[in-house]
């Protein structure tokens, strides 16, 4: 059953009839019942009423209504949870809060949600942002029924999932007989094989029913997103739903993503500046796009196993950096696997201020813009956000893996680019992007449509030509979701993760902080990591363990729990918390606890080989990574490996960083790394390894005597 959604409705006290509200109320509960029941088939699925008008007459009365005491970054009230709509008296809209406007502060805390200016006649008109604003005459709502159907088109153009709506209506009104891919035929040739039934039967008629080609031309073709398709429009209604100037759905995942955004924005030789711990398929990309790559100091959490971030004053190193090979961009990872979120807002104007674009990888973290808990008051009613394609944070662009933290099936991705982008290609004049506006230029301008139509040139490189349609419709009611109840959902989950760490630290007797790696813990001693913006995601849950063989133990007890974890270091484990985790698996986890606490708290003693591992991650390349993925080379074992130019990646996964990246000198750090992740996990752990029947001697490919001699000399 769904819980009530409340709509906010800010007024002049002394002009609202009270009498009116019980109207105005039902009304748009009967609208919305309706629009629900017709949009998500929900009949039998909602309590009655499913949403509750609050009304509001000032800034301050509004605020709290919305947050408890603590200011806006501390907790929501109930109603605050609940909300989906605002409905603002457009004579209310010079309201102050906190120093700001009344739409610079809606659009900083709740930048999702729709927000509706009810007009009256002869009041003096109102200015809007283009985009989540929408004007609406107030007798439209103060007579709901009269104008029943226009408030459910309302709701419709707030909420409806375009293409999973279009794909529904397809197949359940409009599909015959089908003489077009896929071989399956809408499940027939499963449904009709006395062998594979039972495949059918439990993977359910529609999926298979959905699976279609793009010759169903009225859908949409992802290869080719200009036209006025279904596709198209539920890809406009994302990105407005994200804020963003534009969100592109890609079906490979955000390795693909990561790939075609490069190659993009990248010409052959130029230089990019990359964690060294970002994801392999942030490699991959500067290996396909001819970059240069230049590596961030990497910091190695020996103790928990776990990479750290990168600290601010190395980014600004680096983008000072003056050695002849000025980088175009930076690509950093927030929020890191373990949760650690960067101070985007920062970045960004370091990397303006150089010239540089910035490109965040929020792979794990696609929630950040729907919840105001990730915000950072800077001081001086200075508030800025945590998602990096927010407008008041300024970076150009984010990816972000839908599957793995929403409602979307595994692959499913989203390419975000922001409008600050935009503005900086078409509108800023700043002499350190020239370079950008001459890259993307159409009649001697920057044109941010050149860019678009060779980011859709590239994707059309990376992406499949048939795409599984499912996939698209999950993207689109991904971000649907998320502004209708991603408010609820996020704020469920962080209380309900608060109190599980609170439960588990009660019961071991210790500090919550020796119990689970927060900040300080993840990131390291040295830097004041908060004072500078950085973050702890509470929704990465990393429980420490106090030993190698207690987090062995602890792992096995889970398995016997039937629970799986995300990922696992030697002495921590990882639990994501995400829109589909359920109260209920927080007891499950507890008991496992709580039966277990003994092996629960901080590691004993660091690794021995923290040292190694910082040394194995240090190098920088040798060979264009490009040229050394291409080049013939030779395989030679492990062993023989040292001091050679490795032409290959090998990677531990997970979570997914190369040890050997093409280009690299491979040191004796990198070959212990290896042999010690075979030791422990298995060859089965390590990505890139060749080897003959499963067994040793396992080889990697290296730059042969002759090509890395013309190397040199080049």
């Amino acid at each position: 059953m769904i819980r009530t959604l409340a709509v906010f409705y800010l007024h002049k006290q002394s002009r609202f009839d009270a009498n009116r509200l019980p109207v105005i109320e039902y009304g748009l509960t009967d609208a919305f019942r309706d629009f629900c029941r017709e949009t998500f088939d929900t009949r039998g699925a909602l309590d009655y009423p499913p949403m509750k008008l609050v009304t509001v007459h000032d800034g301050q009365s509004l605020a709290k209504a919305l947050f408890t005491s603590g200011g806006p970054r501390g907790v929501l009230t109930e109603l605050g949870r609940a909300c989906c709509l605002f409905l603002i008296d457009d004579d209310l809209m010079s309201v102050q809060l906190e120093g700001l406007s009344l739409r610079s502060w809606l659009k900083l805390f709740f930048p999702a949600i729709p927000k509706v200016v009810l007009t009256r006649p002869g009041h003096a008109p109102v200015a809007l942002p283009a985009r989540r604003w929408v004007k609406k005459a107030a007798i439209v709502l103060e007579h709901p029924s009269r104008y029943h159907e226009r408030i459910v088109h309302l709701f419709k153009s707030f909420w409806m999932p375009r293409f999973s709506t279009a794909l529904k209506q397809y197949v359940t009104l409009k599909a015959g007989t089908n003489w077009h891919t896929p071989g399956h035929n809408g499940g027939r040739a499963f449904a009709n094989s006395p062998f594979l039934r039972g495949f059918h039967e439990a993977y359910g008629d529609t999926i298979f029913r959905t699976d279609l080609s793009v010759s169903v031309e009225s859908l949409g073709d992802l290869s080719s997103p200009e036209g006025h398709t279904p596709l198209s429009e539920a890809q406009k209604l994302t990105s407005e739903i994200f804020g963003t100037a534009q969100s592109r759905y890609v079906t490979n995942g955000t390795s693909t993503s990561n790939k075609a955004m490069l190659m993009t924005l990248l010409r052959p030789g130029e230089t990019v500046l990359v964690d060294r711990n970002c994801h392999k398929s942030v490699h991959h990309a500067i290996v396909t796009s001819a970059a240069v790559p230049r590596y961030l100091p990497a910091r190695w959490n020996s103790a928990l196993g776990v990479w750290g971030p990168v600290t601010l004053e190395d980014i600004r190193r680096a983008l000072r950096a003056v050695d002849g090979s000025k980088p175009r961009l930076l690509v950093l990872t927030t929020c890191t696997y373990e949760g650690v979120l960067y101070p985007i807002w920062e970045i960004a104007r370091e990397c303006e201020k150089a010239g540089v674009l910035f490109y965040a990888d929020e792979a794990w973290a696609a929630y950040l813009n729907f919840h105001p808990y990730y915000t950072f008051g800077r001081g001086k009613g200075d508030t800025v956000r945590y998602a990096a394609v927010n407008e008041t944070c300024g970076a150009h662009f984010s990816v972000q893996s839908t599957h793995k933290t929403l409602a979307a099936f595994s692959q499913a991705s989203m390419i975000h680019v922001s409008t600050r982008f935009k503005q900086l290609l078409e509108e800023d004049s700043t002499p350190q992007f020239r370079w950008l506006r001459k890259r993307f230029a159409l009649h001697g301008r920057g044109s941010y449509e050149k860019f678009s139509h060779d980011l859709h040139e590239f994707l059309r490189y990376w992406h499949s030509t048939s795409p599984l349609y499912p996939f698209l419709a999950a993207l689109d009611v991904a971000g649907v979701q998320m502004r209708l109840e991603g408010m609820k959902l996020i704020d469920e989950r962080i209380r309900w993760a608060a109190a599980f760490r609170k439960r588990v630290a009660d019961e071991c007797g210790r500090p919550e902080n020796q119990c689970f790696a927060g900040l300080e813990e993840i990131a390291g001693p040295g830097v004041d990591w908060r004072e500078k913006g950085y973050m702890k995601d509470p929704l990465k849950i990393v429980l420490q363990l106090r030993s190698a063989k207690a987090c062995a133990t602890f792992r096995k007890a889970l398995l016997k729990a039937h629970i799986q974890w995300e990922k696992a270091s030697l002495t921590t484990v990882l639990f994501l918390v995400t829109a589909g985790t359920a109260q209920e698996h927080f007891e499950y986890l507890f008991r496992v606890c709580r039966q277990h606490k003994g092996l629960i708290g901080p590691a004993t003693a660091s690794s021995a080989a923290g040292k190694n591992v910082v040394e194995a991650v240090s190098g920088q390349a040798e060979v264009l990574p490009h040229d050394a993925a291409l080049c013939d080379g030779e395989l030679v074992t492990i062993e023989e490996s040292e001091g050679r130019i490795a032409s290959q990646f090998v990677v531990p996964y997970p979570p997914g960083v190369p040890v050997f990246i093409p280009g690299l000198r491979i040191t004796k750090a990198m070959v212990k790394l290896i042999k010690d992740v075979i030791a422990t996990d298995g060859v089965d752990a390590v990505h890139g390894l060749f080897c003959r029947g499963g067994h040793a001697p396992y080889f990697v490919e290296v730059l042969n005597r002759d090509e890395e001699l013309r190397s040199r000399r080049s």
